[in-house]
This record gives structure tokens, C-alpha cells and sequence, in this order.
């Protein structure tokens, strides 16, 4: 049976979810600009440029754009968005200024003005002195990305109506008519009567909306108060989730009433904050720490039952502890991963905060009217609508419910494209990907997120430049799309990248050493294999691991190129690496223990790879067979690299072991509170605070994902080595079965095909039966203890003799 069979409540909330869910109702007419010519990401020295260093690039820039007025509206309010500073004039008038601290995590913001009497018939004109943000991590990606990852984007939206009504039509909004200088001569540019036309045009980066770009890598993290900005692509979902329990208050100067009423769908009285102190500062204000239950990646929604605006304040965390941290630390180890953010909450309105993933959220009631009811308070989940095609379900609850776990986690990260994490870093990272994919084709069967993933990192990848700027993730990018390919059968995409292809695989020739082979000490890109000592930066380990990965992205590749017609090139990758095989084998086996070195990473790519067949018995003896964390001389490994550990330890016959180290290593996780698997995890670490110890990116804290879809393998190794089904040519044309009970008493689930489901159940004391869907030519069934495979050639329901 399929996981959304199971009679336990299921973990993902869009299997429990009865409608389609909201989605983005219509694009946003309003543009993001910058000023022409002063674009740092297109500056031949932007290198001197960082968007870290809060001290660079503080230009002032002037933005002016007019409207024409046949009648005065009675309401209105000025959006502004992008800066870090920001000072508005319409008509002359000084509307305001606002700033954000440059050191904060978000400090791109949504600034609101009331427009009052400004605006006049005939023409206005909107005057705005800004300085760039300090912009946001974003790895490798898009000019478009990088620019917002500069701070160099400006919004504005002037909408005729008081704060909180979204629907009032716009007046203005920024476009490319807009016109734009920075440093300006004259001191009189905020007056309408000044003369802009020899000013040029901005430069347009497009609709704020229209570009999936814009919703990589947190860069929009600050537009939640935006209005009519959903920061989804058209083909997410929103769907409300509630609040399981509020697990503390604090009532301050005022008191908070009711708190029963947030988990309530039908409460007898609202939620109601009373403020006894106009202005608290943050540490008088009443607050509370609400609990969702589960991790979520979306956002908090705020519906306002009072009469007056209100302020909160705001943190998520993916922990209690993260989300009750208030302080940054360098690497941001003691703070939570956003910060704390203000939310303007509108009269009788609604509110959202901004985009991430927590499960708790940190909620402070600054400012309102003495007394504050709220409809609701609940969270706004954003998911990708997806099927559970693929199941699992056991006589050992503690698998089952890793699987569940395993797939939510996987589903969590599928957002704007695959990302690494709904948290952080939000983007897109091939080797992520290679993990991911298996989960998302084996659980969902859902190519299009997959191959939209793979097309933007190669269409981001300058040719000769490692994909995410790491050599290794180059490879990876070759494997995922081979398992996307494998899995869908889908010709005409392979045939789409084929040119993607080969300007990925020219840079990893690129990266070879003509005299050995193997990879270049100096190749372009920072090496990575893992996060664990030895595994990243200019290491042997990292060496021995990178060039294994290229191996086997050049045993992929040939089927791509036969797929694509490319025959004279599958001919020389074949070639390519059985060269590269012999030159690592000569090189890196040790010819008297006969592994690769002590690392389990390097030794499992040895495995996977190919390497040397007839020592894999060595491989696991020496290595492999103590894999275990309950030493301090126990080896440091990432639930990432796990993946392939598993994978080694089943091609040596093992999948036993590995199943026991599933349970334990993946069950630590569970025991450990996880609703979704995390981005680093030990068994060693401590226990009292364990987000804070989590290691990734050479430190530690609570800046490091509680769910990673690199964590999720699990799922689909239960899939392929349990229920045992594996996919023999293309699109699952041909399958082999080759079901295992592993010690369990019984298994049963299915697998995602094009086809539909294949569906298998094994009991011990039961026949055992497969249900194969049309499509499929040809499975070969290999039972225990039979010599020969059975053949099955049409689609049906079979019913085989418990083995």
C-alpha cells in the first residue's frame, strides 16, 4: 500500500489537505529597477564589490516617477521596497525615511507611507533617495539573482487605499519609465518642478513576481509586506496550518487572553492581547512561543480583529531554543536564522511574515490599541502540490515512520525548483540534487521540478566553470540528470540538455591532467565531498573523492549521449572513464590493505564506482563494517554522504547492516525530536541543546537546517532494497524485483513509475504479491531461494509462494 494508505495520520499536511490549496491569484504589474550603468554584478571589478561588507557601495541614488492624476483619491500608501535607506518625497513633500540595520539577516524591507495630502490632480511626481542593501549570500546563480544578491533593486507601489487594503487599485508603480541617477549634482531633485528628462531610464530587472530568480536564496525574504506578493512561483501551493499549542507566555506590561483560542478551530472567544503600557520595549511587551507541531516551510499569517494598526515582532525557529534566541554571533551560531523582524499588522487586516522554515515562532505585541483581538493567528504552508505515489509501511514502526519522514523531508525542500533547504540556503545545489532526485522520482514520481532544477544550474554555469562553483557538484549535476532520465525515459528532455551536456562534461576534461587522468590538484573550484574533517578544501581525501565523483558521472554519461544521438561522444566517455578508472585504481588503492584510504566516504565511492570489484570484500571488512558513531574514534559523516555509505554497503551484500544503520542513525534523529532529517547530525553531539551543535560549513548553530533533502535517501533505498524494485532501462520499460524482508515480518508499499505505481507486499508467513502496472514490458522477479527469476510480461496482480 502507498503512504497516503496508511491509517496513521499522515506527517505531510498535504496528504491530510481536502482542497487544492490558494494559489498566486494574478503577477504584480510593479517592476524591479536599479539605476542604469552603476550595476555591480556587470562591473568587470565587482570582485571589489562584496555584498557582505556593509561599508561599500553607499551611493545615493535618486529614483523619480511620475503620474497623472484626473481625480484625488481619499486614501493612499506608498510601498517601497530594496533599500537599506530610504528617503520619499511625493510632490515635494516629505513623506518619511526608514533604514535597516545593513548587519542584520534581513535587510532588504518593505517600508509603508501614508500619503496624507500629498498627492494632487494632474501631475505627481514620486522622488525617492536610496542606498543600495548589503544584499545576500547566493552562491552560484543568475545576473538577475546576483544583483539582488548586491542590494541593487528598487521597488515602489502607491496604491489608492489605507494600509491593509491590498485590493485598492495602484496609481504607480516602478517601470522602465522610471529615471534614475546616482550622486546628483543638484540639491532640488525632489521637487516636481525639477527637470529629470536628461536623466536616463532605469534599468528594468522585470516584474517582482515574474522572474523564479527573484525567490532563490532568501533574496525576498523581506518582501512579506508587500502587498499582493505571495513569493511563490504559479505552480505552488498555500494551505493554512495550525497552531498545536502555545509552550510559553510572557505577559509583561499587558496581558494575553484566551491563548487557547490559537489552536482552536472554533473558540469561544479570540485570542485578545491587552497593552497596559502604550509604547513597551520589547523586553516589557507581552509575548508567547507558538508551537506548529512539525517542521513547515511557509510563513506566519496575522488576522487582526482590532480597529487600529498593530506592531509585532517576530522570530522562527526551527527549535524552541532558536526561535527564543535574540543575539548574532559571528557565523550566527547563537541566533536564529532570520532574526527578529518587525510585522506591521493592518486594522481588521491581515499580515504574513516572512518566508522560511521553523516550526516554533516567537511572537511580541509591541504596539496597538489597548486592547487587541485577533481572528487568527496560524501559519500559511507553501508546498509543491505532489501525489505520494510511492510507499512504504513495515512491521517496524521506527522505519515506517523514517520513511514518512524521509519523504516529508524531501517535499519540504521541493519549492521555487529543488533547494537544499526550505531555511537555508533556500537555492539550488546539484549535489543536493543527486540525493534528492532519488526521493522525489521514488515517492512522487514528479519530473518537471527535477528537470527545472538541472536546466537553471547548467544555465547558470559559465562554460569552464564548476557547476555551484564546486567540481565535484559539476558530476553530481551528470548523475541527477542520468536518474531523471532512468526514471522518466523522457528522450526529448536529455535531447533538450544534450548541449548542457557536453559544455559540463568539456569542463571537467578541462579539469584533468593530461600526464595521470585524475583530476587536477589546481582545477578550478573549491573541493568539497562532505562535511567532515578531510572531506573539503585542498585535501588528498577531497582530491581522492572529487575525481571517484567525476568517475562516475563519466560512466553516466554515455546512455545521456546515446539518448541525445550523440554516439561519437558516448564512444569517447566510455573511453574516458575506463582511463580514468585504471589511473585511479593504480593510484589510489592501497596494495596491501586494498581500500582507498580509511574514509568511509572515499571507500563507498570506491564501491559505487566500480573501482576494484574483487577488493569490495576488503572495503568492507577494513571499512565499511564499523561503520558506527559510539567512540570519540568514531568517523565524523553528513546524513548526506550517508547516502552512498548505504548504497556501498548493500553492493557488498550488506543491506542488512544497512538497514541496522538506518535505524540508528536516522532513528537518533527521530529520538531526537526531528519531524523532518536535518542537514548534519552525529550521534556523538550533544543532547541538551542540538540544533546549537549541529556542524555544516566549518562551525556550528542554529544557522543549520533541521530539514535538508539531502538527508532524505532512506525512502528510496527501502524502496529499492526492501520492496526491491529497480528500474533496468528507461521510463521503467524493464524492472527487476528483488524483494527482502531484511528480518522484518512484513513489508509492503509501491514505487513511482510513468506508468503508475508498482505496488509489492511481503509477508513471512503470506504469499507474497506484485502489482505491475501497463506499460511496463518486462520484470524479472527474484525470489529467495529460487535459482531462476521469474518472468513477467503484462501487467496485472501476481501472487507468489511466501519464499
Amino acid at each position: 500500500m502507498s503512504a497516503a494508505q496508511s491509517t496513521e495520520k499522515p506527517l505531510d499536511p498535504w496528504q491530510n489537505h481536502s482542497s487544492t490549496g490558494e494559489i498566486r491569484k494574478k503577477d504584480l504589474l510593479e517592476e524591479f529597477v536599479w539605476t542604469a550603468g552603476d550595476v555591480t554584478v556587470k562591473r568587470a571589478d565587482r570582485s571589489h564589490y562584496s555584498w557582505a561588507k556593509t561599508g561599500l557601495r553607499l551611493e545615493h541614488h535618486i529614483f523619480r516617477g511620475h503620474f497623472d492624476l484626473q481625480s484625488v483619491p481619499q486614501f493612499g500608501t506608498l510601498f517601497i521596497a530594496g533599500p537599506r535607506y530610504a528617503k520619499v518625497f511625493l510632490n515635494g513633500k516629505l513623506l518619511g525615511s526608514n533604514s535597516t540595520n545593513p548587519e542584520a539577516p534581513i535587510n532588504f524591507r518593505v517600508f509603508h507611507f501614508d500619503v496624507g495630502t500629498a498627492l494632487r490632480k494632474g501631475d505627481n511626481v514620486l522622488a525617492v533617495e536610496a542606498i543600495r542593501g548589503r544584499g545576500v549570500v547566493t552562491g552560484a546563480g543568475s545576473e538577475a539573482l546576483h544583483q539582488f544578491g548586491y542590494g541593487e533593486v528598487f521597488a515602489a507601489k502607491l496604491l489608492a487605499g489605507r494600509f491593509g487594503n491590498d485590493d485598492a487599485p495602484p496609481l504607480v508603480v516602478t517601470n522602465s519609465t522610471w529615471r534614475s541617477i546616482a550622486e546628483p549634482k543638484k540639491d532640488d531633485w525632489q521637487s516636481p518642478a525639477f527637470d529629470d528628462s536628461a536623466w536616463p531610464r532605469v534599468e528594468s530587472l522585470g516584474s517582482i513576481d515574474g522572474n523564479i530568480e527573484f525567490r532563490q536564496w532568501s533574496v525576498d525574504a523581506g518582501m512579506y509586506g508587500w502587498p499582493g506578493y505571495t513569493g511563490m512561483s504559479s505552480f505552488l501551493r498555500a494551505i493554512p496550518i495550525a497552531a498545536v499549542r502555545v509552550t510559553r507566555t510572557y505577559d509583561g506590561e499587558g496581558q494575553l487572553q484566551h491563548v487557547e483560542a490559537i489552536t482552536q478551530e472554533h473558540a469561544v472567544a479570540p485570542f485578545t492581547v491587552e497593552l497596559t503600557a502604550p509604547h513597551p520595549t520589547d523586553e516589557q511587551a507581552p509575548a508567547m512561543l507558538v508551537d506548529f507541531g512539525k517542521e513547515i516551510a511557509g510563513r506566519l499569517v496575522i488576522d487582526s480583529g482590532s480597529d487600529q494598526d498593530a506592531t509585532l515582532s517576530i522570530a522562527y525557529g526551527e527549535d524552541e531554543m532558536e526561535a527564543m534566541a535574540t543575539g548574532l554571533t559571528p557565523g550566527q551560531r547563537g541566533g536564529n536564522y532570520l532574526g527578529t523582524n518587525l510585522l506591521d499588522v493592518p486594522a481588521n487586516g491581515r499580515a504574513r511574515g516572512p518566508k522560511s522554515a521553523f516550526r516554533y515562532v516567537r511572537i511580541t505585541f509591541l504596539r496597538g490599541a489597548p486592547r487587541i483581538p485577533f481572528r487568527s493567528i496560524h501559519a500559511e504552508a507553501i508546498t509543491y502540490p505532489v501525489k505520494y505515489e510511492g510507499g512504504f509501511e513495515s512491521s517496524d514502526a521506527r522505519l515506517n515512520r523514517i520513511f514518512a519522514t524521509a519523504a516529508y523531508t524531501a517535499h519540504l525542500c521541493m519549492q521555487d525548483d529543488i533547494w537544499d533547504a526550505p531555511k537555508r540556503d533556500r537555492g539550488r545545489w546539484a549535489g543536493d540534487l543527486d540525493v534528492e532526485a532519488g526521493t522525489i522520482l521514488g515517492v512522487f514520481g514528479d519530473t518537471f521540478a527535477l528537470e527545472d532544477t538541472l536546466r537553471h544550474l547548467a544555465d547558470d554555469t559559465a562554460p569552464g566553470q564548476a557547476v555551484n562553483g564546486i567540481g565535484g557538484y559539476t558530476a553530481q549535476w551528470i548523475t541527477t540528470l542520468a536518474k531523471v532520465y532512468e526514471a522518466s525515459g523522457d528522450v526529448a528532455y536529455v535531447r533538450s540538455e544534450h548541449d548542457a551536456l557536453r559544455k559540463l562534461l568539456a569542463t571537467m576534461d578541462g579539469s584533468l591532467d593530461a600526464q595521470t587522468g585524475l583530476l587536477r590538484r589546481d582545477s578550478k573550484g573549491w573541493g568539497f565531498v562532505d562535511w567532515a574533517p578531510g572531506l573539503y578544501g585542498a585535501t588528498d581525501d577531497t582530491f581522492r573523492g572529487s575525481t571517484l565523483e567525476f568517475l562516475r558521472a563519466y560512466e553516466a554519461a554515455p546512455a545521456l549521449l546515446r539518448a541525445a544521438g550523440d554516439e561519437a561522444a558516448a564512444k569517447q566517455y566510455e573511453q574516458r572513464a575506463q582511463t580514468m578508472r585504471e589511473a585511479a585504481r593504480k593510484t589510489f588503492l592501497d596494495l596491501v590493505t586494498h581500500t582507498v584510504g580509511t574514509t568511509w566516504q572515499i571507500n563507498s565511492m570506491a564501491v559505487l564506482t566500480n573501482l576494484a570489484p574483487e577488493d569490495n570484500d576488503a572495503i568492507w571488512s577494513q571499512v565499511l563494517a564499523h561503520v558506527k558513531q559510539d567512540t570519540p574514534q568514531d568517523q565524523v559523516i553528513s546524513p548526506y554522504f550517508n547516502a552512498y555509505v548505504l548504497d556501498a554497503m548493500s553492493a557488498t551484500g550488506h543491506q542488512r547492516t544497512a538497514l541496522d544503520w538506518i535505524r540508528t542513525y536516522w532513528g537518533g534523529m527521530l529520538d531526537e525530536g526531528a519531524t523532518s532529517f536535518w542537514e548534519s547530525y552525529d550521534l556523538r553531539w550533544p543532547k541538551s541543546d542540538p540544533h546549537l551543535s549541529l556542524q555544516a560549513d566549518g562551525t556550528s548553530g542554529y544557522f543549520v537546517s533541521y530539514a535538508h533533502g539531502w538527508a532524505s535517501w532512506p525512502a528510496p533505498w527501502l524502496q529499492q532494497n526492501v520492496l526491491g524494485v529497480r528500474a533496468t532501462s528507461p521510463g521503467y520499460a524493464s524492472v527487476d524485483v528483488h524483494p527482502n524482508l531484511l528480518g522484518l515480518e512484513y513489508a509492503h508499499g509501491s514505487v513511482a513509475t510513468p506508468h503508475g505505481p508498482i505496488a509489492v507486499s511481503l509477508d513471512h508467513a503470506k504469499a507474497w504479491t506484485m502489482d505491475l502496472p501497463a506499460g511496463i514490458e518486462r520484470a524479472r522477479v527474484f525470489l529467495p531461494g529460487k535459482s531462476e527469476p521469474a518472468i513477467l510480461t503484462h501487467s496485472g496482480h501476481y501472487e507468489f509462494a511466501q519464499p
